[in-house]
């Protein structure tokens, strides 16, 4: 990720691996390293003065230190001191004012009580390597030489530097590292500035700066060493090596590096994830083969944590509509949800984190900008503005994001002379941030109107309808965002956590008369008023999470069965859950949690109208640390039908789609097994998951007479598969390369035996390539590939004399790739160009609807 994102310089791979060890140290370390300081001013500044004096390069020289008897008896044995690797250059000094800064953000008192082993001491002393352990070398009151300067130049072997001071040394004042390394708005606002971020996409891409040349590259190759911290999966801080499910870590950087403009374009092309474009310009986005229609999903999304999916259909406008702004990180878990989420965290979880005001403001600053501008083809222009402030305890953040486009022309037609012109954008979003101690207040509106072109002229059933070409369809969407969170430590083993938020949202959409006569319009407003509590209870080595969450939806809109008025559309659901991580000793780790829906829906609407309970299980084994993971996790998942499925009454281009009060949950069961492989000092991962899903009760749209469709339980639903992820960072050539591939064997199980079929949009084969290389601190290249198997769509073709369905839709593979090139043209100043669907192949995602073509932008980008 870019380093400017995070508002300071990273820190190298040792300080990193010291500042995670220092956490399990706690406040005793931190509190004795203070003692000391004081209790030797002398020696203090004789160092600090001989730092200053010393030159930038000296010679390489290996340091010996003799072990010495540990200040305390260690709980536990040493772990065996990991064979020495390159790390970064450590600056011995540390930033006063970003020590302030920091402390101007509240970091909830306290040792982390969201580390797994916070209570563990410091591991007793080991014979010592050359370069000795962070953390096995005990601390004493012994004057020591002054410590010598970082060691930099070309000849410099990283592996000679020490990475702590000799166990004899006494440490200058330095401020106490942050207690923890949770988001400051726990549990999902952004990770903290000092900690590593786990490889992109869940391999060991590179973290970091474009342009920040062959030193930055080096300092973010070794700060993968250290493990990086998670907290969607388990509602708590957790490192990525013990979370049992599938996590993925997007950084803003790789999503622009698509040269795509929304979630749905840029979310393909990542490991294990799908999405399609489709009729009346919507999207749908699934994990693993369990896809979604345009009327419900599989998958959750949140933003910052809290949900945005839409009351009445369960989607998410992947689209234009729901521009990504003011993007920090996507973080992605592939594998159910509902132990913690409940409903739609079916297949996975998508969770969308933004900047904070404090990520925009470099040390030593009370101010913080950054602009983008965007232009290319198709008279498309996105012009994208942050501004931060800091003025005592209050941050603030104000930013503006606007889109603009006419299109690519996907439905030209010169047999008949039609052109193409209904592919329009204008989008408009405001959005603002307050942060006042453990406060954290946040909102967003936008205004969209897009174009809705329909299709190509097709018979089908079951996607669309009958879709054809519909000049003059389109959609006017506003969307009004806002929450309150509040985070505080109580005691040194509890933290609370609480928040409200409201989503409200308007459609009116134009559509064609199927009948002939003036446009219909339909005008839908959703409305969605919720709230979590819940509380980390830590005790030794053990965690445990639990709380609970309220939601209520309401929605307004005219196309319901007409048994049913616009006050019946409303459901509210509650939720509790519990979930605990025990560490048995350090190598195993054990989890399991449990999580309790009801809903309150009137029976009018749903009668089979069940409560659920979404347990879990998992197992993580260390069997070689740092080299060798085998994690292995069961969890059951539940879908709820969507209000869409249960009363739509939809007329929809001369078809009919309704909904049925009888339709029953989806359920998930779910195994999955994974390992975890490091060579190589850790600049390879090679990565091997086995997944067995089996999907009870699936509900999709079936034709029931002429043109009339309507969502029923199907049957069962299974997804067997694997995915092999390979990655490198290749530092002597500032590059880095990921690769992945994915297999799956989905098939639907009718009722009564019947014969299995293929589910929709579920490749059998995908493959997906990422490579990128640094040139000095001049210029970057990104090349992104993505290769997919043939799928079938949900339509049918119908034989116009009977209309009666025949045969199923297939689709044909395709391959497509992106590239971003960018270049430094002065500090804080940067130029990018960007080229989408680079071969220019021609493919459909849905059937009937033209994938863009090729395309090309540029962008500027300023920051203050």
């Amino acid at each position: 990720m870019h380093s400017t994102v995070f508002g300071e310089p990273r820190r190298g791979a040792a300080k990193a691996v010291a500042g995670r060890r220092a956490l399990r140290a706690g406040l005793p370390l931190s509190l004795m390293l203070c003692v000391l300081a004081f209790a030797v001013p002398s020696v203090a500044g004789a160092q600090e003065a001989a730092e200053s004096e010393a030159p930038t390069k000296v010679k390489r020289r290996k340091r010996v230190v003799k072990p010495t008897a540990p200040a305390r008896p260690a709980a536990k044995s040493a772990k065996k001191p990991r064979k020495a690797v390159k790390a970064a250059p450590v600056e011995p000094e540390t930033d006063l004012d970003a020590s302030t800064e920091e402390a101007q953000i509240p970091v909830l008192g306290g040792p982390s009580t969201d580390d797994p082993t916070p209570a563990s001491p410091p591991p007793a002393p080991a014979p010592l390597d050359p370069v000795p352990s962070p953390h096995a070398a005990p601390m004493t009151a012994e004057p020591a030489a002054p410590l010598p300067p970082p060691m930099v130049g070309p000849d410099f072997n990283p592996s000679d530097a020490p990475l702590s001071p000799p166990a004899t040394a006494t440490l200058p004042a330095v401020p106490a590292p942050p207690p923890s390394n949770v988001p400051i708005t726990a549990p999902f606002a952004e990770p903290a500035m000092n900690r590593p971020l786990p490889p992109p996409s869940a391999l060991a891409g590179l973290d970091v700066d474009p342009l920040g040349g062959a030193d930055s590259l080096e300092e973010s190759v070794n700060r993968v060493l250290s493990e990086a911290v998670v907290t969607t999966a388990g509602k708590r801080s957790q490192r990525i090596s013990e979370v049992p499910l599938t996590v993925s870590w997007i950084p803003a950087e790789e999503l622009e590096g698509t040269g795509q403009f929304t979630l749905c374009e840029a979310i393909q092309y990542f490991p294990g994830m799908e999405c399609r474009r489709g009729s009346m310009r919507k999207a749908a986005v699934s994990a693993r083969g369990l896809g979604s229609n345009y009327l419900s999903n599989r998958l959750l999304l949140l933003q910052d944590g809290r949900p945005l999916t839409d009351p009445w259909t369960g989607q998410f406008y992947a689209d234009e509509t729901t521009p990504l702004t003011n993007l920090k990180q996507v973080e992605v878990i592939r594998g159910p949800g509902s132990s913690l989420y409940g409903s739609n965290a079916f297949s996975g979880v998508i969770n969308i984190i933004q900047r904070q005001p404090s990520d925009l403001i470099e040390k030593g600053k009370n101010v913080g900008a950054e602009a983008r501008v965007l232009a290319g083809q198709d008279q498309t222009w996105r012009l994208h503005g942050t501004v931060a402030g800091r003025g005592g305890p209050v941050e603030a953040l104000l930013g503006y994001y606007g889109f603009g486009s006419d299109g690519p022309q996907l439905f030209n037609d010169p047999r008949v002379g039609r052109v193409d012109n209904n592919q329009h954008s204008l989008v408009h979003q405001v959005n603002g941030k307050v942060r006042v101690g453990p406060l954290a207040l946040d909102a967003d509106f936008t205004d969209g109107e897009i174009g809705r072109p329909g299709g190509t002229h097709i018979s089908t059933v079951g996607n669309c309808g009958r879709c054809h070409y519909t000049p003059n369809d389109s959609e006017a969407v506003q969307n009004f965002n806002a929450s309150a969170q509040v985070d505080q430590q109580v005691t040194e083993n509890l933290r609370l956590f609480g928040q409200a938020y409201g989503f409200f949202k308007r459609r009116d959409v134009l559509m064609e008369n199927a009948f002939g006569g003036d446009p219909t319009r339909a005008l839908g407003k959703r409305r969605r008023l919720g709230g979590e509590a819940r509380a980390l209870w830590t005790m030794g080595d053990l965690n445990v999470t639990f709380g609970g969450d309220l939601k209520a939806d309401a929605v307004n809109v005219p196309n319901v069965l007409p048994e049913l008025t616009m006050d019946d559309t409303r459901q509210t659901i509650l939720g509790g859950f519990v979930d605990a991580e025990y560490r048995l000793f350090d190598r195993l780790v054990f989890g399991a949690g449990a999580r309790y829906d009801r809903y309150q829906i009137p029976e009018r609407v749903w009668q089979n109208r069940t409560d659920q309970i979404s347990p879990r299980a998992s197992v993580v084994f260390h069997a070689v640390p740092e080299l060798l993971t085998v994690r292995t996790n069961y969890g059951r998942a539940f879908r709820a039908p969507t209000l869409a499925e249960l009363a739509i009454n939809q007329q929809m281009y001369a078809a009919t789609l309704v909904g049925n009060g009888n339709l029953r949950a989806e359920t998930l069961d779910t195994l999955e097994a994974s390992v975890d492989f490091w060579p190589f000092e850790r600049r390879v991962r090679l990565t091997g998951t086995g997944f067995y899903n089996l999907a009870k009760n699936f509900i999709n749209q079936q034709l029931v007479f002429g043109s009339v469709s309507q969502f029923q339980n199907m049957g069962d639903a299974r997804v067997a598969g694997f995915e092999l992820e390979a990655a490198a960072q290749i530092p002597s050539i500032n590059s880095s390369f990921d690769v992945a591939y994915q297999y799956l064997d989905a098939k639907a199980l009718p009722y009564n035996d019947g014969p299995s079929a293929p589910l929709d949009y579920a490749p059998t084969h995908r493959i997906y390539a990422r490579g990128r290389t640094n040139i000095g601190k001049v210029a970057f290249v990104e090349l992104y590939a993505l290769l997919v198997g043939t799928r079938f769509d949900p339509g049918f073709l119908v034989d116009e004399n009977t209309g009666l369905p025949t045969t199923r839709v297939q689709l044909p593979s395709y391959l497509t790739a992106s590239a971003r090139v960018g270049f430094n043209i002065y500090d804080g100043v940067s130029v990018s160009f960007l080229g989408s669907n680079l071969f220019n192949a021609q493919y459909e995602e849905s059937h009937g609807f033209p994938a863009p073509p090729q395309s090309f932008f540029s962008e500027v980008k300023i920051r203050y």
